[in-house]
């Protein structure tokens, strides 16, 4: 993953009011109830996580920049958002972003773009964590992180194993040994973080019934 790569904020209609905000690495969003809205990642990478009452935590996705968040904790309580390095974000509270809608063609059509793209990959994430095994799980992983970074097969994990399971359904164990299994097969080459897809064909066969699900 390329944390210093920077993308342009999408002119998303006239008198767009929005503000940036900075995150640290391992730096949580506020949870004010002001925070609710749209977040636009300009450079970095932020996860985002649901915990359960009793402690159990899935992680929903990892943002990588040029990409949306939507944070609506009046109806999920329990979601945070997390910058895994040093993170630059602009964000539009949701009251803002209602009104601008009803009056801004170009602003409605970019946001339902988005919402689109977003029920696509929740669709792929409940067929990934309902009827898949630990190798295709890690193959879509993989091969999905690949093309977000343009078709850079090199890549630097910022997430540890135990969150890449935590968003997967896997122990770190699975995941750590899912790892192994790829390197032995020669699709991936890993040491420690740094990770070369070598064989994308390979990974995508894997994962071919959830990117056609």
């Amino acid at each position: 993953m390329n944390r210093g790569r920077r993308v342009v904020p999408p002119p998303l209609g006239n008198g767009f009011n929005s503000k940036l905000i900075m995150l640290g690495e391992r730096q949580e969003l506020p949870t004010n109830s002001g925070s609710d809205g749209l977040y636009w990642v300009l450079s970095g990478a932020v996860q985002t996580s649901v915990i359960s009452e009793d402690g159990r935590r899935w992680i929903g996705g990892f943002h990588l920049p040029g990409e949306f968040i939507w944070i609506e904790r009046d109806v999920v309580h329990s979601q945070f958002a997390q910058a895994l390095c040093n993170t630059s974000l602009i964000m539009t509270d949701r009251k803002v972003l209602e009104n601008l809608t009803e009056f801004d063609d170009f602003t409605c059509g970019t946001i339902c773009s988005w919402f689109l793209k977003a029920n696509r990959a929740s669709l792929r994430t409940g067929f990934l964590l309902g009827r898949s095994n630990a190798a295709e799980k890690l193959s879509f992983f993989l091969i999905d992180l690949m093309q977000r970074l343009e078709g850079r097969p090199k890549m630097h994990l910022l997430m540890s194993r135990a969150e890449i399971g935590d968003h997967l359904g896997l122990t770190s164990e699975t995941v750590t040994r899912t790892f192994t299994m790829f390197q032995r097969q020669r699709f991936i080459e890993v040491d420690g973080r740094h990770v070369e897809i070598k064989d994308p064909n390979g990974l995508m066969r894997l994962a071919s019934a959830i990117f056609t699900a």
